[in-house]
């Protein structure tokens, strides 16, 4: 199993989108895996479940940020190649889903309690959110690779 499909099993056991990225991708980081995990825990859902920007999306952007980001706030040629990747991960899945929103990728409102609920008994969290995390994971796999 690739670390795409590592990650979309780890959000079928219950992690978050955001979560199951970062600990299937915990080898490009510079901090240990259960303190990644913990980082990754507000992301879930568009972030904090508000429906914004898919947490598998800002997992993904965590990885490339502990691979390639600045340290030296003097060093924006490192910023720069971050920004550049995030973007280009956005642009990909966009192009692949029509949008880079958790609300519109699942049609549903999780700060609504009634649609939260829904969610859970309809398996969208074991059944639709993999496939997102799978297709983040594919494409970050793909620029970590291409990366100079």
């Amino acid at each position: 199993m690739d670390r795409p499909e590592i990650a979309a099993e780890y959000m079928r056991k219950g992690f978050n989108c955001a979560q199951s990225i970062v600990k299937a991708f915990s080898s490009e980081l510079t901090v240990d895996e259960q303190a990644a995990i913990k980082m990754a825990a507000s992301l879930g859902a568009g972030l904090g479940r508000n429906g914004y920007v898919c947490g598998a999306l800002s997992g993904a952007a965590l990885v490339i940020g502990a691979r390639f980001g600045n340290t030296d706030p003097a060093d924006t040629a490192a910023r720069e190649k971050a920004y550049r990747m995030a973007n280009e991960l956005l642009e990909k899945f966009q192009r692949e889903h029509h949008t880079v929103l958790c609300r519109e990728l699942i049609s549903t409102n999780l700060k609504i309690p009634d649609e939260l609920k829904r969610a859970r008994e309809t398996g969208v969290f074991q059944n639709q959110c993999p496939l997102f995390v799978l297709s983040a994971g594919k494409i970050l796999e793909e620029i970590l690779a291409t990366a100079p």
